[in-house]
């Protein structure tokens, strides 16, 4: 008897809270152009536009760094105090980084790295494309597989921001290479899952995991995603 075909899976939009939809429109904005902190409209990273251009370049010197080293990042990190769905109770962290300030910085800073001299398309999306996704379709076929699946394991148990960033910071190098985008806004919300409690952090990695296993069968399969 034949088997059925298996129908391939539905791509639902990603789950994005406030912040991560802040997230997401900074790094929208900084290549596809709009208006900055001052309310210039600026045409993007991806059309040459001088402050876009300045603008990646800075942050991309602050990935690793601690929050606070560059203030001149702030106008691209720092959430929106007066809107707390974005910010969260910023105000009770008085004499360090809320929880969302750090994934902001380091989604950012990262996506800066990740978009760097790459002027043909943007590589963040606003697709369902996790970190554990671009990964899965990277590692399928890669000379490197047991390093890049390595270098996963390492994120997703790093016990530092410090420790996380390193680790994010190598993958997102070769994501580069690869030039495969991930939803920066998407990025945010699970770095700062990560590193909250052991309830979220799992949610976070077993949603990576499937993800993981999902992207990395289709690349060997050929198996189109539905839209």
């Amino acid at each position: 008897m034949e088997q059925a075909a298996t129908k391939p899976e539905r791509d639902y939009p990603p789950k994005l809270t406030a912040f991560g939809k802040w997230v997401s429109a900074q790094a929208r904005r900084l290549t596809m152009g709009g208006s900055d902190e001052s309310g210039i409209m600026r045409t993007g990273y991806l059309r040459n536009d001088p402050y876009s251009v300045a603008a990646i370049a800075r942050l991309r010197h602050a990935v690793g760094h601690d929050i606070g080293d560059d203030p001149e990042t702030f106008a691209w990190t720092l959430p929106p105090t007066d809107d707390p769905d974005i910010s969260g109770n910023a105000s009770r962290h008085i004499d360090e980084p809320s929880p969302q300030e750090r994934a902001a910085h380091a989604a950012l800073t990262l996506f800066a790295a990740h978009q760097q001299s790459i002027r043909e398309s943007s590589m963040h999306t606003d697709d369902n494309v996790s970190l554990g996704r671009a990964v899965g379709r990277m590692a399928y076929g890669n000379f490197n597989e047991n390093g890049i699946r390595a270098m996963f394991g390492r994120i997703q148990t790093a016990s530092s921001w410090k420790e996380l960033l390193r680790h994010a910071r190598g993958l997102i190098g070769l994501l580069k290479r690869e030039r495969i985008a991930l939803n920066y806004g998407l990025l945010a919300q699970d770095l700062m899952a990560l590193r909250s409690d052991r309830t979220r952090a799992n949610m976070v990695r077993i949603r990576w995991g499937r993800d993981f296993q999902r992207a990395y069968r289709h690349e060997q399969t050929g198996e189109p995603h539905m839209e």
